[in-house]
């Protein structure tokens, strides 16, 4: 995965789940937070744990949708940031 992809992939995602987070609070809601926001943020996490290749908004949006879902330990989130 190239920088470019992993920065347009992660502003997807943000906005993605964005603009559906306002809905309902419905069964539906959380299988789709489960099924499929939470393992592509995953995903796009361990594409690169150290953030050389994010850009400084990318990196704002990774620990906001962390801060929201929880998907990774606070305690491991960024652990290996190289500044």
């Amino acid at each position: 995965m190239t920088t470019q992809e992993l920065n347009r992939d992660i502003k997807r995602l943000f906005n993605k789940y964005k603009t559906n987070s306002g809905g309902q609070a419905t069964n539906e809601y959380f299988d789709w937070l489960e099924k499929e926001i939470k393992p592509e943020l995953k995903r796009l996490y361990n594409a690169d744990n150290t953030f050389n290749s994010l850009t400084a908004d990318n990196i704002k949006r990774l620990i906001r949708l962390n801060l929201s879902l929880r998907v990774i330990p606070f305690h491991q989130f960024g652990l290996f940031i190289t500044l």
